[in-house]
C-alpha cells in the first residue's frame, strides 16, 4: 500500500536530489513528491528511507527504484536498483546503484545505462557526475542497436575508455574509442565526438561513402556538415579517387520566413586527366510573396556534356533552369517566368538551344451572367524565344471562350463551346528570310453529346459511355507563323476529345472533324476495377495537316485505345496503343506494377514503329524497349533492388543495376552496382559500384522501414 510522509522538507530534498543528480542536469525549484510501499523517517539517525516500488516525481522527470535512503547527517543519497529515470523528452536512465551528494555537484553511479532520444544507448561500469555540465562514463559501450540475450552482439558499437556528455555543448566525446561492426573492430579512434541525439542539428563529419567506376577508379566521399545558426547550414564533401581526380561538392541551405534556398555544386580541382575547372551547379529556391504570389527558381549547369555522367551525378541529357512567379486563385491563374536550357546531347548544337523570355500566361474563369449561363474564360499570353544561332520569335496573344452543359432527364449529356484566340508574331534572324510581323486569329466551335449507361448486378457495376464531339476551327490570317512549341503532335486517349491536339499554341488544328469514342468501366464487388477507352477522329477533308507518325494524318485517324485494370492485391496493369485501320500497331506502351509490404515492381514495354516522315526530327528508327524496376524484401532485414533496360531491336542491354540492402532499427548498409552499356563521343560504357552506410544515433535518423527486435531498452 502506497504511503506519503509528513516531513515535506526531507521528502522534497530526497525526491528532487535523487532525480536531479541521476539525470545529470541542472535543477530549478519545482514541486517534488515521493510514493512508495513504505516510507519511514528515523529522527535519531536522520535517515529517510523509502522502499518497495519507489516513485519520485520532480518536474517532468520520474524516478523508479527499489530503495531510496537520504542521510541528513552524512548529506548523502543512496539508491539501490534497478533504478530508472524517464523524462518528457523520452530519455531513459537505468542504474544498479547510486551514491550522490544532495547539492547535486557530485555522485557515483554503478552499472549505469543511458538511452537518449530512444536512439543511442550508453552502458558504463561507472558514471560520475561533476558540476552541472559534465557526466563522465568509464569503460563504455555505445550503440543504437537492440541488444538481446539471444544475440548480444550489436550490429555496430563504439567501445571507449571514457565518454563525456557535455550538456552545454550538446555533444558526446569519446576517448580511446574503437568502432566495431558485428563485434569485429573496424577502426581505432583516439578521440571523436558526436552530437547529442536529442538535438536535430549539429556540426561535424558525416559517414563516408565508397564509389567505384571504370571512368574514375575508386573514391571516397567524406561529408562535413556545418550549422550556420538556426536556419542555415552548409555541407562540404571532398571526393578523391584513385585515378587522380579531386573534387569538392558543396551544398548551402537556408530557410527564411517566406521560403528557402538550396544551393549546390561540384568543382573538379583535377578530373584525373590533369584538367581543372570542370564542374556543375544545381540550385533551387521557393518563396511566398505578398498578395498570394509565389516565386520559384532552379539553376542547372554543367561545364561540359560528359561531366555529370562521368562522375555518376546524373544521366540527364538536357538541363533546365528557370525563374518564375505564379499566383493561383479560385477564379484565375497567372504565370510569369523565364527558361533556359543546356543541351548535353552529342548531336545538338548549343547555339540552336532556345532561351525563353518572357513566358507569360493569364487565365480567368467565371460564371456567365444573365440567362445564357455557363462559364466564360479569358486568357492572355506572351512568349519570347532567342538563340545564339537561328530564329528569334516574340509572340503575344489572347482569347475568350464560353462553355455550357445540359443534362436531360433521360441521362443525355450535351456540352457546347465557343472560343476565339488571336496571336501577333514578331520574327527575326529567320534562316529562310521570313522576318517581320504576323497576325493570326482562330475561331473555334464545338458540341459534344454523351450518353452514359449504367447497369448494376450483384457482382459488379458497369458503366458504358458513347461520346461524339463535333469541332470546327479555322486559322485566319498568316498561315506561316513560326512553330516553336507544337512540333511533335500525337494522338492518345488523353487528347482524343481535345479541341486542339497540338501540344502548344503555334499550331492549331483546323477544319471540321468529329471525335468519336467509347468509354467503359467495370467496378467489381471483389474490389477490382477495369477501365477502357477507344476512339478515332474523322475529318471532313484531308488537309495533310499532321505528320504520318502522329496517328492523326488522313481523313480517318488511327485508332487509339487504352485499358487499365486495378486489383486490391496491389496489381495494376495499363496498356495504351495506337494502330491503323488494318490493325497494325504504330505505338504500344504497356506497364505492369505491383506493390505490397515486401515487393515493389514496375515493368514497362515501349514500342514505336519506324517513322520516315518526321519533318522535325528526321527519319526515326523503330523503338522497342523493355524496362524493369523492382525491389523485394526476401527476409525481414534483407532487400534486393533491380533495374534493367533492354533494346529488343538491337538485342542489347541499355542499362542494368542492382543493390543489396541490409537494415534494422539502428543501421542500413547498401551495396549497389550499375552498368551503362551505351557509349558516346566522350564516354565509353562503364560500371559503377557504390557502398553507403546509415547509422541511427550518429547523424542519421532511425529508420522505421526495417524491423527490429522487441527487446529495445525501455524504462521500468
Amino acid at each position: 500500500m502506497s504511503s506519503r510522509i509528513c516531513n515535506w522538507k526531507a521528502l522534497s530534498t530526497l525526491a528532487a536530489a535523487t532525480v536531479g543528480v541521476l539525470w545529470a542536469g541542472s535543477l530549478q525549484s519545482q514541486p517534488a513528491s515521493l510514493i512508495a510501499d513504505s516510507v519511514t523517517y528515523d529522527e535519531k539517525t536522520g535517515l529517510l528511507t523509502a522502499t518497495g516500488d519507489v516513485e519520485a516525481v520532480y518536474g517532468t522527470r520520474v524516478l523508479h527504484a527499489q530503495t531510496l535512503v537520504y542521510d541528513e547527517k552524512a548529506e548523502e543519497i543512496r539508491a539501490t536498483g534497478p533504478i530508472s529515470v524517464t523524462d518528457i523528452d523520452g530519455t531513459i536512465f537505468l542504474a544498479d546503484a547510486a551514491q550522490l551528494s544532495p547539492d547535486f555537484s557530485a555522485g557515483l553511479i554503478q552499472g549505469g545505462r543511458l538511452l537518449i532520444a530512444d536512439q543511442l544507448q550508453l552502458a558504463a561500469s561507472e558514471i560520475e557526475r561533476t558540476g552541472s555540465r559534465y557526466t563522465a562514463l568509464q569503460r563504455t559501450i555505445a550503440s543504437s542497436c537492440v541488444i538481446c540475450a539471444e544475440n548480444p552482439v550489436p550490429t555496430w558499437s563504439i567501445r571507449a575508455k571514457r565518454v563525456t556528455l557535455d550538456e552545454q555543448e550538446e555533444r558526446i566525446y569519446f576517448e580511446g574509442a574503437r568502432f566495431e561492426v558485428l563485434g569485429a573492430p573496424i577502426a581505432y579512434l583516439p578521440a571523436m565526438s558526436i552530437p547529442d541525439p536529442r538535438i536535430s542539428r549539429s556540426s561535424g563529419f558525416l559517414l563516408p561513402s565508397y564509389h567505384q567506376s571504370d571512368l574514375f577508379g575508386s573514391g571516397v566521399k567524406l561529408p562535413y556538415y556545418l550549422t550556420l545558426g538556426p536556419s542555415a547550414d552548409i555541407t562540404v564533401t571532398p571526393f578523391v579517387t584513385t585515378d587522380g581526380a579531386t573534387l569538392f561538392e558543396g551544398e548551402y541551405r537556408r530557410e527564411f520566413r517566406n521560403g528557402g534556398i538550396d544551393l549546390g555544386g561540384t568543382l573538379a580541382l583535377d578530373d584525373g586527366s590533369g584538367d581543372s575547372g570542370r564542374g556543375a551547379v544545381d540550385a533551387s529556391g521557393e518563396f511566398r510573396l505578398p498578395r498570394g504570389f509565389t516565386s520559384e527558381f532552379q539553376l542547372e549547369f554543367a561545364s561540359d556534356k560528359s561531366f555529370l555522367q562521368e562522375f555518376d551525378y546524373s544521366d540527364d541529357d538536357r538541363l533546365t533552369s528557370y525563374l518564375q512567379v505564379d499566383r493561383v486563385r479560385s477564379y484565375d491563374y497567372l504565370h510569369l517566368g523565364t527558361v533556359g536550357f543546356q543541351s548535353l546531347r552529342e548531336d545538338e548544337d548549343d547555339g540552336s538551344v532556345p532561351f525563353i523570355l518572357p513566358e507569360y500566361e493569364y487565365n480567368y474563369r467565371g460564371a456567365m451572367p444573365g440567362a445564357i449561363g455557363g462559364l466564360f474564360g479569358l486568357n492572355a499570353n506572351a512568349l519570347g524565344i532567342t538563340r545564339e544561332e537561328g530564329r528569334d520569335v516574340l509572340r503575344a496573344g489572347g482569347g475568350a471562350d464560353w462553355q455550357q452543359r445540359w443534362i436531360f432527364g433521360n441521362g443525355l449529356v450535351t456540352n457546347a463551346t465557343l472560343a476565339g484566340d488571336f496571336d501577333i508574331y514578331g520574327v527575326g534572324s529567320d534562316p529562310d528570310g521570313d522576318d517581320g510581323g504576323k497576325f493570326r486569329a482562330v475561331p473555334i466551335a464545338s458540341t459534344e453529346v454523351s450518353y452514359p449507361l449504367q447497369r448494376n448486378s450483384a457482382r459488379a457495376t458497369h458503366v458504358i459511355e458513347p461520346i461524339a464531339q463535333l469541332v470546327w476551327s479555322e486559322d485566319l490570317g498568316s498561315s506561316n507563323v513560326p512553330n516553336e512549341d507544337s512540333q511533335l503532335p500525337e494522338l492518345d486517349e488523353t487528347n482524343l476529345f481535345a479541341l486542339n491536339r497540338y501540344p502548344g499554341r503555334d499550331r492549331v488544328e483546323t477544319g471540321l472533324r468529329a471525335n468519336l469514342g467509347l468509354r467503359y468501366n467495370r467496378y467489381d464487388a471483389d474490389g477490382w476495377s477495369l477501365g477502357a477507352t477507344m476512339g478515332r477522329v474523322v475529318r471532313a477533308t484531308d488537309d495533310n495537316e499532321f505528320p504520318e507518325g502522329s496517328g492523326l494524318a488522313g481523313k480517318w485517324s488511327d485508332y487509339v485505345g487504352a485499358v487499365s485494370v486495378r486489383f486490391q492485391t496491389g496489381f495494376e496493369v495499363t496498356n495504351r496503343a495506337l494502330f491503323d485501320g488494318e490493325l497494325n500497331f504504330r505505338r504500344n506502351e504497356f506497364a505492369l506494377s505491383y506493390e505490397d509490404d515486401r515487393t515493389e515492381l514496375e515493368t514497362s514495354y515501349t514500342y514505336f514503329a519506324e517513322d520516315s516522315t518526321n519533318e522535325i526530327l528526321g527519319p526515326q528508327p523503330e523503338i522497342n524497349e523493355l524496362g524493369i524496376e523492382a525491389s523485394y524484401r526476401f527476409l525481414p532485414n534483407w532487400g534486393l533492388e533491380l533495374l534493367w533496360r533492354y533494346d529488343v531491336v538491337t538485342e542489347q542491354n541499355l542499362k542494368a543495376g542492382g543493390a543489396l540492402v541490409y537494415g534494422n532499427e539502428c543501421a542500413e548498409f547498401e551495396l549497389s552496382i550499375s552498368r551503362r552499356f551505351t557509349s558516346s563521343v566522350n564516354l565509353d560504357p562503364s560500371t559503377s559500384i557504390q557502398f553507403d552506410v546509415k547509422l541511427a544515433g550518429l547523424g542519421d535518423g532511425e529508420s522505421q522501414d526495417w524491423p527490429s527486435r522487441d527487446c529495445r531498452l525501455k524504462g521500468a
